[in-house]
């Protein structure tokens, strides 16, 4: 290829030496003489003067360097900007809601090997409530999070990622603490601390719609933007709190107790969201590899 035989010898112009442009392009002395004594024959005059150390380009040496050097840096910016399209094309945008949705993806690719199909994947964490708008508007490729905040959106599609049931969650002050389970009564009776609507949205009143369900109206006692100030609260006081089973530091945390509540409604899906109208085969090739 002509552009590695300009590349040789603008290193050898800069180097002045056959030698150190054959160390610097990790091949022969001898090679990188051969390739300028083409480079001569093709244009048909002589390019350096070898009789002069370091070695000096000539008059034609001069005029051909300043070419080539523009040559091989707009090919390098052209390889570059060609990478990166590459890049972007096998790069997908994931937005998730908390810190269970994330791990849980996580397992689900490393089990799946994701990471052998030459996906990258970039995610940020974002609100509750607006995950399906970001969806919609394509901020976003896909989506992680509860399958309530996705009800009744036409333009998107969802695949199941987990079930799951809600638990109670008391701090270890709270009578029930020493409790291996709850009946509907007695979760019902105790003042309930949860997220606000402005934060978890739909998944809010869903909430309140399964408490109907379970014959109950909760007694909402205080709400809050946050998980730390709702775990804050929990421990710090007898409000009970609503959280997925499993959910990460709740096990670990020996002053909460999360509690199965008997016969009761509270379930949640784990779902991963997408546009039903996503043309981005990378995005295409991930989903088919996840059903």
């Amino acid at each position: 290829m002509y552009l590695e035989k300009l590349k040789y010898f603008i290193d050898l112009v800069q180097t002045g030496s056959f030698t150190k442009a054959g160390k610097k392009n990790f091949v022969s002395q001898v090679s990188i003489t051969q390739q300028i004594h083409f480079l001569e024959e093709y244009f048909g005059c002589q390019l350096v003067d070898r009789s002069t150390i370091p070695v000096k380009p000539t008059d034609a040496g001069k005029i051909l360097y300043q070419e080539a050097l523009h040559l091989v840096q707009q090919y390098d910016r052209l390889t570059q900007r060609m990478s990166d399209y590459k890049e972007q094309q096998n790069r997908i945008r994931i937005e998730y809601t908390s810190i269970m949705d994330i791990q849980l993806f996580s397992q689900i690719i490393q089990e799946q090997q994701i990471e052998q199909e030459n996906i990258l994947l970039d995610v940020e964490k974002v609100p509750l409530k607006g995950v399906a708008e970001n969806l919609r508007n394509q901020r976003y490729d896909l989506a992680i999070s509860f399958d309530s905040e996705f009800f009744e959106e036409e333009q998107i599609s969802t695949l199941p990622l987990y079930y799951g049931n809600y638990c109670a969650v008391v701090g270890k002050e709270h009578p029930f603490f020493e409790k291996e389970m709850l009946s509907m009564e007695e979760l019902y009776s105790q003042p309930i601390i949860m997220l606000s609507p402005e934060t978890i949205g739909k998944s809010y009143y869903l909430m309140l719609e399964n408490a109907l369900k379970d014959g109950y109206a909760p007694n909402i006692a205080k709400v809050t933007d946050d998980v730390e100030t709702e775990i804050f609260m929990i421990q710090n006081s007898k409000l009970v709190g609503f959280f997925p089973e499993n959910y990460p530091g709740i096990a670990d945390d020996m002053d909460l107790k999360a509690l199965p509540i008997k016969e009761s409604h509270h379930q949640f899906e784990i779902v991963l969201a997408y546009l039903n109208t996503e043309q981005n085969s990378t995005v295409q090739r991930l989903l088919e590899l996840l059903k």
